[in-house]
């Protein structure tokens, strides 16, 4: 008897060293399944027809982050570079929605907005460096706001996107039909 019960203990115990396949699964690392990112297609490329409107439109929003970069600068280094970024990228717009010539009279305004971009990209500022961001922040707030208002540059907005400048259409004396100006 006793060597029967030795034979089943042996047995049993070269089945648990042996391992079940089940048990041996349950316990084995599994491979983590990589999820694919789905793929976006653009179908048909969108741009933005330059109009009055759209002018407006990014002209409020630079002037509202302007104002609140210059109303919180230095509190908040990631708020900073948000606010900078976003009234450089409004700027930029609004310099794309202008003529060539009037858009080059915008870009100094745009190279000192960059310039303060670069200080505040470093790492808090310093109070020498926050004075020094700020003034010309606020200098370049009241020339952009004195010379590239909608009023002022009415006239110098682009018609379309693709060309550079579309010549004006006068209408005739009984406002008939348009004509275009002699050269």
């Amino acid at each position: 008897m006793k060597r029967w019960l030795m034979i089943f203990l042996i047995i049993i115990m070269a089945s648990n060293l042996t391992g079940c396949d089940a048990l041996q699964r349950k316990f084995t690392r599994k491979k983590s399944k990589v999820t694919k990112k789905p793929r976006f297609y653009q179908l048909k490329k969108y741009t933005k027809k330059p109009s009055p409107e759209l002018y407006k439109q990014h002209f409020a929003y630079w002037q509202s982050w302007q104002t609140e970069l210059i109303q919180f600068l230095g509190n908040n280094h990631k708020k900073d570079v948000r606010a900078i970024e976003e009234a450089n990228g409004h700027l930029k717009d609004m310099q794309s929605i202008l003529i060539p010539s009037k858009a080059e009279e915008m870009q100094p305004h745009v190279d000192r907005m960059e310039n303060a971009k670069d200080i505040i990209y470093r790492g808090p500022l310093s109070f020498a460096n926050k004075d020094s961001v700020k003034n010309t922040l606020e200098r370049e707030e009241r020339a952009i706001k004195r010379d590239f208002c909608y009023s002022k540059v009415r006239d110098s907005l682009r018609k379309t996107s693709d060309e550079e400048e579309v010549p004006h259409l006068t209408m005739a004396a009984g406002g008939a039909e348009p004509v275009e100006p002699s050269k």
